[in-house]
């Protein structure tokens, strides 16, 4: 770039994500923040050492380690010569706004609501509440996802409503994609996880097997969950499901899939099902992915997937309601919509056109230059703190003494208000999902929506 003007340095962690999802998302994400402003890669073991190698040891060794911590981010960050850092290692963010509030540092934070109600990421935002300030940008895909944080703390008002983005993908590519397409396969991709629903899929599925024998299925992603315990219950009763219900002909496990392999999956597939209600779902990233390859999907009237997919449009919503305890999935409506794009090659095609054409909200050479000027705005703001906030007394305190930094009255069920605010951020989040859908209601009940599709 000519003339006086000097891009904006970031500093970031240039090691690669431990999760596919994040993976997916990082990685382009990286790419395309860098053709707007000079991304400066810092080693993860730099970050590391600033906790002395981990997080439990700073935790351990917590209050001295949190000074020593400090003092490490303000000469890292001289060392790279950054006023910015985009925490592209989520579980280190709120060790790392602590550290700056201890030392008074001059530095903007960069980063990314991908969760909010679950319970680990509802841990961690009542943790950097009080230490988010005007230095910092924090992106929420959704309106709704800022919602939710508001309900946490009144400070989240700061948070930035900027959706993900995605590369366009080109129309003649998108045309013969669609050329080969043959109206039966569906494509479900992302974590195997109770919150997403992936017995309701199954289920689904075996009913249309009874309409469109021909059908197929493929389930695209990893098991995971809080523990071994966990991932392998889960997986057991996946599998158990599956010879049950007499699938195994029909529905294909992929296991985790990365670049042209995805894109080839993406490419070939006529639907795109999501009936995920995980309390921690932003955005949907996959329904963005199919929208560049002009994949129309099925899926949930939850959080920002009602923002991403224009219902009887380029994509049909299925209704969910959170009158009870936990959510609860209209299985026959999505039953009838993925079988009303499946045997209307007129409707699908109609709506995999428009879902393309729809990919173009989201381009990256749109939205990037936004995320770059919020970001350049936020490092010419003040630091709001006169003298460096007393962070060990902070930090020891619970959330009904910290008062007014909180919407209490969101949180009143939450089993640990009464906890420091340490030991809420540092304990493990091991509340089974039946427990704690109800326990985190009053912050994310918005995010089901009974929304049903048009009827066509």
């Amino acid at each position: 770039m000519s003339g006086p003007y000097k891009k904006l340095r970031i500093g970031y962690s240039s090691g690669s994500a431990r999760m596919v999802n994040e993976r997916a998302i990082d990685s382009s994400w990286v790419r395309y923040i860098a053709q707007h402003a000079e991304l400066v890669p810092i080693p993860p073991l730099a970050f590391y050492r600033l906790f002395g190698g981990s997080v439990e040891r700073f935790v351990r060794e917590w209050p001295e380690s949190l000074q020593r911590m400090s003092d490490g981010l303000l000469e890292l960050c001289n060392h790279y010569e950054v006023k910015t850092l985009y925490l592209n290692i989520p579980v280190l963010a709120p060790y790392l706004f602590m550290g700056r509030a201890a030392g008074g540092i001059d530095l903007g934070f960069l980063l990314i609501a991908h969760s909010v109600a679950s319970e680990h990421w509802l841990r961690q935002w009542l943790g950097i509440a009080p230490f988010l300030s005007e230095r910092d940008v924090l992106l929420c895909s959704t309106p709704s996802s800022k919602e939710a944080l508001c309900r946490i703390s009144p400070r989240y008002r700061l948070a930035k409503v900027i959706p993900l983005a995605i590369e366009r993908r080109d129309w003649r590519e998108i045309e013969e994609a669609l050329g080969r397409r043959n109206g039966r396969k569906l494509l479900s991709i992302g974590r195997l996880e109770d919150v997403k629903n992936i017995e309701m899929l199954l289920r689904m599925f075996s009913a249309l097997l009874g309409v469109l024998p021909d059908a197929s299925l493929t389930v695209a992603g990893v098991y995971t969950g809080r523990d071994k315990a966990q991932i392998e219950s889960y997986e057991a009763l996946i599998t158990a499901l599956v010879a049950t219900l007499e699938l195994e002909q029909h529905v294909m496990f992929a296991n985790a899939v990365e670049g042209e392999e995805k894109e080839a999956l993406f490419s070939e597939s006529d639907l795109l099902v999501n009936f995920s209600t995980d309390p921690g779902e932003t955005f949907g990233y996959n329904l963005l992915e199919a929208k560049a390859w002009g994949v129309p999907a099925v899926c949930v009237g939850w959080n920002g997937f009602r923002d991403v997919v224009n219902g009887g449009e380029d994509g049909l919503l299925v209704p969910c309601e959170w009158d009870g305890p936990n959510p609860v999935v209209d299985e026959h409506q999505a039953l009838k919509a993925v079988l009303s794009l499946l045997m209307d090659d007129g409707l699908r095609m109609r709506m995999s056109r428009q879902a393309a054409a729809s990919a173009g909200r989201y381009d990256n050479r749109d939205i990037f230059p936004a995320i770059v000027r919020e970001v350049e705005l936020a490092a010419g703001s003040p630091i709001s703190e006169e003298e460096p906030m007393n962070v060990v007394a902070t930090m020891g305190q619970s959330l009904t003494q910290l008062g007014k930094r909180y919407r209490l009255e969101c949180l009143g069920q939450l089993p640990f208000l009464e906890q420091s605010l340490l030991r809420i951020v540092t304990s493990p989040s091991d509340t089974p999902l039946t427990e704690w859908m109800p326990l985190v209601k009053p912050i994310a009940s918005h995010y089901a929506g009974r929304s049903a599709y048009a009827e066509h």
